[in-house]
């Protein structure tokens, strides 16, 4: 495919960011003539380039994958926020049996989710990790043929979902709070997530620390995170810690470390 304008490094179109609307919509009640060709371009190359060849062992991929099939359990009800272009992939750890509502505050990303959730690709990071979790393609199979909804949404402040008050079985939050422009807005973050948590639900992901390379490429600096950023927060929001890491991430020029964690509500 030819390649797009801007590099697909870390998924985030930050300088579009701004200009992007924050309320709540359907993907369904955008038209394809709205959605940007370059934005499309954007997040098509980055599932192509980052969730497609073969897994590379040693970015922490392991450990959230892990962690989900450990403590995300098989929710009826399931918001995976910063969704892009990848729930179908993390769904092979959380093993969903329900509703899936995919969240993004992209259009452009939930469109090449959704097209590629339609489609039989299973790219070979895909197989690789169903066997590393002891499960087969029709797990994946069986994941597409669920309830799916698409939500264009602000991940990083409060939010709801209409239709979904009563909360949600898990929340994920795979590479999206880490996103803030600092620990106060990631506590605004992680608290609007564990406010969607239904009761006993449960909140899991993973936040990637960026190199100073990468802070230099794109001005976002996120070494504000932490294990204990993460655990202060859910102990803030009420919620048990199940398990909280530091992975640290080698030979990566754009990421020194991610932070996994998983967190269940006694609720």
């Amino acid at each position: 495919m030819s390649r797009p304008v801007t590099d697909a490094i870390g998924g985030w179109l930050r300088e579009a960011d701004g200009d992007l609307r924050r309320d709540h919509r359907l993907l369904e009640q955008i038209a394809p003539s709205e959605l940007s060709a370059t934005h499309l371009a954007y997040f098509e190359d980055y599932r192509q380039r980052y969730f497609n060849d073969r897994l590379i062992p040693g970015q922490g991929v392991e450990e959230i994958q892990s962690m989900l099939l450990q403590h995300g359990g098989s929710p009826r009800n399931w918001a995976d926020l910063g969704a892009g272009v990848t729930t179908l992939y993390w769904s092979i750890g959380v093993s969903p049996t329900g509703s899936i509502c995919a969240c993004d505050l992209v259009p452009e990303a939930l469109h090449v989710l959704a097209g590629f959730k339609e489609s039989a690709e299973l790219p070979p990071c895909y197989g690789e990790t169903l066997g590393l979790l002891g499960k087969t393609p029709a797990d994946i199979e069986a994941v597409r043929r669920l309830s799916w909804s698409y939500h264009v949404m602000d991940c990083l402040a409060p939010w709801t979902i209409p239709g979904r008050e009563a909360g949600f079985d898990l929340v994920t939050a795979v590479g999206c709070f880490g996103l803030a422009a600092d620990a106060g807005a990631y506590r605004v973050a992680f608290q609007a997530a564990c406010d969607a948590l239904a009761p006993a639900g449960r909140l899991a992901g993973a936040d990637w620390i960026r190199s100073a390379r990468f802070i230099d490429m794109e001005g976002h600096d996120n070494r504000y995170l932490s294990a204990s950023l993460a655990s202060h927060c859910a102990r803030e929001a009420g919620l048990t810690p199940l398990r909280v890491q530091e992975v640290t991430i080698s030979d990566d020029p754009y990421y020194d470390a991610v932070i996994v964690w998983a967190f269940g509500s006694s609720g």
